[in-house]
């Protein structure tokens, strides 16, 4: 991934409602440093409802909370830490079957880790688009997103510290954090050369991380003089099933599928080839898939994988926003941390 040399430092600003949802405010108070008595006296609320407004707890009217944020934004108040716990937003998007396991899940398991160790609050929010312009926040992960909350979050990455993982392509003064999809993509298709497989499928939905892979993977196959077959390499949509796109590469001859993904893909392509279609792995066709720790190792026969390094990416995206809500410089806004095969059994 390239690296962005941007030096945009997002402030600690509150995430806001548009300005139509907010009652008059009186004129902004002169420039000093700025307290929470300052907030509460623009506000006409008490000290005590602004830093429950401050660290998102609840007893608070939607109507006054929106007021106090409103103000926390014009006056650009920045809590201390020692009076204010750091709160970061881990979003996930709440369509996708990974939030609750899979590749989400898990990032989002060691995300959180990694912000407790730094003694950083973490909210979780079921419906992103109704909780956060309601919570005042010092920075947001964003782990997957669809349309509507890609809308969301680029409206609050103008005001706080937002960083992406796995986003393909990145904008240059974009924070991300990815694992090497390309390169995954290219070492699954050379390992099945390698063991003699020529006529090699790939599987996945429509999602850029995977057209990453998928890029890796046909230069793999170009690089190794066998002509990429089109039929081959599937991108589906929701609409069509894994089933329905194996029984037709299978029955045009391939003999090696990469199936990549940490939210089970290839434990069920493994499910579908062997006991709904009948066919004997690795004997009649070999089978890559991402790497399910804990599961992948117990499966029959067990699975040959590509590893995401998983819990290095959150450690990774924790330390950007540790930084970046300290006030810190971020030496690389744009990592891409290497990947690796595991060698088992379903590959020969």
């Amino acid at each position: 991934m390239k690296k962005s040399t941007s030096t945009r430092r997002p402030g600690n600003e509150a995430s806001a409602p548009p300005a139509s949802s907010w009652r008059e405010l009186p004129p902004r108070i002169p420039e000093k440093k700025v307290t929470i008595y300052d907030l509460a006296r623009m506000a006409k609320v008490s000290p005590g409802t602004v830093s429950r407004v401050l660290n998102n707890r609840d007893r608070v009217k939607p109507e006054t909370r929106d007021l106090v944020l409103r103000a926390a934004n014009q006056l650009g108040l920045k809590p201390q830490a020692a009076v204010r716990l750091r709160t970061v937003a881990i979003l996930s998007e709440p369509t996708y079957p990974d939030r609750i396991e899979g590749y989400a899940a898990t990032l989002t398991a060691y995300l959180s880790f990694a912000f407790a160790r730094r003694k950083i609050g973490v909210l979780l929010p079921l419906n992103p688009l109704e909780e956060l312009p309601r919570k005042f926040l010092d920075g947001i992960v964003v782990v997957t997103e669809a349309r509507a909350l890609k809308g969301l979050v680029e409206e609050l990455e103008r005001r706080i510290p937002v960083v992406h993982i796995d986003k393909f392509p990145a904008g240059p003064d974009e924070f991300v954090v990815c694992s090497d999809h390309y390169g995954a993509g290219y070492q699954a298709a050379q390992y099945l050369i390698h063991r003699g497989r020529t006529r090699l499928a790939f599987i996945g939905p429509d999602y850029s991380p995977f057209a990453e892979r998928l890029r890796g993977f046909k230069k793999a196959v170009s690089e190794a003089g066998l002509k990429p077959s089109e039929q081959f390499l599937s991108l589906h949509g929701t609409e069509i099933t894994q089933m329905s796109v194996l029984t037709h590469i299978v029955r045009l001859g391939a003999d090696g599928i990469y199936a990549p993904g940490s939210s089970f893909e290839a434990l069920e392509c493994l499910h579908i080839l062997g006991y709904v279609m009948g066919l004997k792995i690795p004997e009649q066709i070999s089978l890559i898939g991402g790497e399910n720790a804990g599961i992948s190792s117990l499966l029959n026969p067990p699975l040959t994988t590509i590893e995401e390094p998983l819990h290095d990416m959150a450690e990774q995206a924790a330390a950007m926003i540790d930084r970046l809500t300290s006030g810190q410089p971020v030496p690389e806004p744009q990592l891409c941390l290497p990947v690796r095969v595991i060698e088992r059994n379903s590959v020969r």
